[in-house]
């Protein structure tokens, strides 16, 4: 039977004013000293600051306990390793990380505050998030190469930024974790894995501010190549004012052999988004390949459902390969994007078994998508015209996806609009045009077709 270390036992108040960091960071250092075991927080409320966990270390938050970020800056020592984001006014500082750290736990059904409220200010005109009017600290649970991490039950409030941050790190398992961060909270992300191999997230209730899940490869932060690979997300409830799923967007290193299943997205933007941009200006040279990807048995409630996409400035090896989504059941209000660059197609995408209803209105009178196409936009505002709208790909299967136009107003078009497609196989694709569009059900420009399987 392994020690126990109360919390309480090396001074700890839990009164919400007492600072507790101290008594915290003492019984995990006791706990790793002995070799290891769980530090216990008995119910009360634990005003903190960064605590570091170390190997064979569980933190353990009973029901009734809850460890509450301080709002002062000198409670989040500068770390050593880590990354700085001057426009979101952030720094490699932590409410509770590890760092080379092996079989290193965070489990119990109390909760960790990271009390974002604090330093976020009133939204400024125009903007759909808070503003972030000083500093704040980075991720509120960060863990850097380190092996063996769980996280089991705990609720998770109020992250200033990411909520949780893996990078670099092997055998990760996260399970039962409830995640509420403020809608509104700029990059309040959910559960991020960043450059990591094995992970497992499962039975989990995620509510955020930016993506609920996203998976990078950032790995100039290591300082070395690393793919983030083998991971497995089932079983989950995601709603944000982002994404549900978000495959991309930072780093170089490859992203494959991925499996997302038994989802649901209410109330979310966008629900399955990959993107391959190129940034140099932060260390981006090409853009991830991500590859080997497979969705299955979701239901979502979405602004826009299916977005994959490739930069025009993005570099070989990166790009967007073997993708399967299957088993879906959408409606949205914007169209589903699935497109590549000239000089990079989006390769074997397969969609089966989808119903799509399609809703929403559209204000104005819609020109083609301009090449290349940007990442952000005015697009998710204004739209594009189509259900699902495909270019610059290459083997791409509609087979069994049903279009269907719920209440939709304004110059709504095609089911499906394809252009410059190598190798289109449309297979018991159902659709028609829009209500009082002129326009063919499928349309189709420079795209070759194959028959159906």
């Amino acid at each position: 039977m392994s020690a126990t270390f109360s919390v309480r036992e090396y001074g700890a108040k839990g009164d919400g004013n007492a600072a507790d960091t101290a008594a915290v960071q003492a019984a995990v250092d006791a706990c790793h000293a002995a070799g290891g075991g769980t530090v216990h927080c008995p119910p009360g409320e634990y005003l903190i600051g960064t605590i570091q966990l170390k190997s064979n270390v569980e933190l353990s938050v009973e029901a009734g306990a809850k460890l509450v970020g301080s709002a002062d800056p000198a409670d989040y020592p500068e770390l050593e390793y880590g990354t700085v984001f001057p426009a979101s006014k952030v720094g490699p500082q932590h409410l509770v990380f590890a760092h080379k750290a092996d079989n290193v736990a965070i489990t119990g059904r109390g909760t960790i505050d990271g009390n974002g409220r604090a330093f976020f200010g009133p939204r400024k005109p125009g903007e759909t998030h808070l503003s972030v009017p000083g500093w704040r600290p980075s991720h509120m649970i960060a863990f850097v190469e380190c092996r063996g991490v769980l996280i089991r039950d705990v609720h998770l409030v109020d992250s200033p930024l990411y909520t949780v941050w893996p990078l670099g790190c092997e055998r990760v398992r996260i399970h039962g974790v409830t995640i509420l961060n403020n809608r509104e909270g700029p990059n309040a992300d959910g559960i991020d894995p960043d450059c990591c191999r094995g992970v497992v997230i499962s039975d989990c209730y995620i509510d955020a501010g930016d993506d609920c899940i996203a998976l990078k490869s950032h790995d100039s932060l290591l300082g070395r190549p690393l793919a983030c690979e083998d991971v497995t997300v089932t079983n989950c409830v995601l709603s944000t004012t982002c994404c549900g799923v978000r495959i991309g967007y930072e780093g170089d290193g490859p992203i494959r052999n991925c499996t997302f299943g038994n989802l649901v997205m209410p109330n979310t933007r966008t629900g399955i988004n990959m993107l391959v941009p190129r940034h140099a200006e932060i260390g981006i040279e090409h853009g991830p390949a991500i590859e080997n990807i497979s969705f299955s048995n979701i239901v979502m409630d979405t602004r826009i459902p299916i977005y994959l996409w490739i930069g025009g400035d993005a570099a070989p090896p990166g790009g967007i390969r073997n993708v399967s989504i299957s088993d879906v059941i959408a409606t949205a209000d914007r169209a589903s994007y699935i497109g590549g660059s000239r000089s990079i197609p989006i390769e074997d995408v397969r969609l089966s078994n989808i119903d799509l209803t399609v809703r929403g209105r559209m204000d104005d009178e819609l020109a083609d998508v301009p090449y290349p196409y940007p990442v952000f936009d005015d697009w998710t505002k204004r739209g594009i015209p189509d259900a699902f709208y495909c270019r610059h790909a290459r083997d791409l299967a509609f087979r069994d996806v049903r279009v269907r136009w719920g209440d939709v107003t304004g110059p709504w078009r095609s089911a499906l609009r394809a252009e410059y497609v190598d190798e289109l196989e449309l297979s018991n694709f159902i659709g028609t045009a829009a209500p009082h569009s002129q326009t063919p059900a499928v349309h189709l420009t420079e795209t070759v077709t194959r028959p159906g399987r």
